[in-house]
């Protein structure tokens, strides 16, 4: 439980605010280029079906990354990634996600980038209920081409999301089986809403504290556990994180553990709220070799 006292809020849930490597607003501008380039980079090498559509609005579409000539697209696992930005930064969506595919699909993975409508445009609900969708997409694709499993991947708001989606259930057809879902790696995650109502964040999300508490991961790991007791579950936080998300993520992973969950957690040295997560483009980065066992891939020497 947070201990902040209100008006410190803000600059405790501003992540950018915590880098270590530059200031908050160059930080961020760093963070969006590196994606980009990044990820036009993986789109040159890589075979990739871009914006394919899931939803009736213009951000619910999603991307899928495999390697040139591929005999891996059919029997690979989905490596399923939700971004971040606190559900409401327009220059954050799954087309600068695709930064993270080269190793992963060079280790056998294929990699799906999923977008999302954002606040205000739309309520929190109103995303999950998408994310939801986009994962009865996935779902027929992966039984379409035999996958060995989903993955799901989220940062920072993407991490709620992904978090929800592993308390979630997919019955409504035979197509749509929960089991599919083998694991997660939640990076940098906010799993409990209710700090940030008294924020500037809330201004875009207009989140009431019980709107909060019943939309954060944290209030329903009993429910998770229910769902979750095959899966593996990686929880990653950055040593420059806001100490907020280093404490909501240990809390977390606390709980899931105590539930009976499968869990690891990792603190991984020198990398913020940020560059946590930019490093995936790196075969040898450490978070990149955990993805890739979790998926009971081989990983480089």
């Amino acid at each position: 439980m947070s201990t902040i006292p209100d008006k410190e809020l803000d600059y405790h849930y501003s992540p950018s605010r915590w880098s270590h490597r530059m200031g908050p607003e160059e930080v961020l501008v760093s963070h969006v280029k590196t994606m980009s380039d990044a990820t036009r980079e993986a789109r040159w090498c890589l075979d990739v079906e871009t914006d394919i559509t899931y939803g009736s609005t213009p951000r619910q579409k999603l991307d899928v990354y495999t390697q040139k000539n591929s005999a891996g697209k059919k029997g690979s696992p989905f490596f399923v990634v939700l971004h971040g930005g606190y559900w409401q930064t327009k220059e954050i969506g799954h087309d600068i996600f695709g930064f993270m595919a080269q190793p992963l699909t060079a280790a056998g993975a294929t990699v799906i980038p999923v977008g999302y409508e954002l606040c205000p445009d739309v309520s929190m609900d109103e995303i999950i209920s998408e994310v939801k969708h986009a994962m009865y997409f996935i779902f027929k694709l992966a039984k379409e081409r035999h996958s060995s499993g989903i993955y799901l991947c989220g940062h920072s708001a993407g991490a709620h999301l992904a978090a929800l989606m592993l308390m979630t259930s997919f019955q409504d057809e035979d197509a749509f089986d929960s089991e599919l879902i083998k694991g997660a790696v939640l990076v940098s995650g906010v799993y409990d809403l209710e700090p940030l109502v008294k924020t500037s964040v809330n201004d875009a999300l207009r989140l009431t504290e019980e709107d909060a508490q019943s939309l954060s991961p944290a209030t329903f790991v009993k429910e998770l556990s229910d769902h979750s007791k095959r899966r593996q579950i990686l929880i990653a936080v950055g040593e420059y994180d806001p100490p907020e998300f280093r404490r909501q993520s240990g809390e977390f992973e606390k709980s899931l553990r105590n539930n009976g969950i499968h869990t690891r957690y990792l603190d991984i040295p020198d990398t913020d709220h940020f560059s946590v997560v930019e490093k995936l483009q790196d075969a040898n980065y450490n978070l990149t070799k955990e993805c890739i066992r979790l998926m009971n891939l081989p990983t480089q020497k």
